[in-house]
């Protein structure tokens, strides 16, 4: 028998069992297993594990709709596109061949941190070579087609040049896509486990006395832009450029301002 839970979410069936609960005089435990027993469920386990079921079923269904319902126009545009590329076939797009939707939705998170959208075509970097720079990045491989699709479903206009093709990203952008893993290996190096708080946790930009500006000097002794350190910190912290400034100006003795 098929079991469907959407109509006994976790809380409805709790607020069951607490009335049965009262109602009998049992365990809260027994009167979870009783409830949902009369909803066709083995015991309380088990129904919590179809419920897991069902919410990742659509989560997942909701993850691959999102990719298949691209506008007409849309799906125009990517004619030709296969993982390595663009071919000179006018071979109907097929969003099918990128089935690895999560790696897709990664490279989408590293396209918005560091990208932002210009009006002329940025023609330093075709889609290839910006696919390489993104894999030194990430650390895994990452397909021409995929790097182009992610582009496209992030807003990007595309200039084909045979199989490969540019976008209206920035200059800025580029380059600190292009030097953030020289970046972030040297701060690893220097400040090894503390870094996961800098990136993931920020708690150490918000509650000690750093000067920053040292760690610049010791590290990377000009060889790299100050303007470009700050993109590339700020792109990992969700910050802008400017506020990485203010807090590598700060003086030893002051604190990090809290965010608002």
């Amino acid at each position: 028998m098929k079991l469907d839970v959407n109509k006994h979410n976790v809380d409805y069936v709790k607020r069951l069992a607490k009335n049965l609960k009262r109602e009998q005089n049992i365990s809260h435990h027994e009167a979870l297993n009783l409830t949902v027993i009369k909803l066709g469920f083995n015991n309380w386990k088990h129904f919590l594990n179809e419920t897991e079921k069902q919410t990742n079923k659509s989560i997942k269904d909701k993850e691959q709709n999102s990719y298949n319902n691209l506008p007409l126009a849309d799906m125009g545009k990517l004619i030709g596109l296969s993982l390595n590329g663009f071919s000179n076939e006018n071979k109907k797009f097929d969003n099918s061949i990128f089935s690895e939707i999560k790696k897709i939705e990664k490279i989408r998170t590293e396209i918005r941190k560091y990208f932002t959208k210009t009006k002329s075509f940025n023609l330093k970097r075709s889609s290839y070579g910006l696919k390489h720079e993104l894999e030194r990045h990430i650390g895994n491989y990452v397909a021409n087609g995929e790097l182009i699709y992610a582009m496209h479903l992030e807003g990007y206009k595309i200039k084909r040049s045979d199989i490969n093709c540019y976008f209206n990203i920035s200059s800025v952008g580029l380059k600190n896509l292009t030097i953030s893993k020289k970046i972030l290996e040297s701060l690893k190096t220097s400040w090894e486990y503390e870094l996961e708080d800098y990136f993931m946790l920020q708690k150490k930009f918000k509650k000690y006395k750093y000067h920053f500006n040292l760690i610049i000097r010791l590290l990377f002794q000009n060889e790299v832009s100050k303007r470009n350190i700050y993109g590339v910190i700020g792109a990992e912290m969700n910050e802008t450029p400017e506020t990485i400034k203010q807090w590598f100006d700060i003086e030893n003795t002051e604190l990090i301002p809290e965010k608002n």
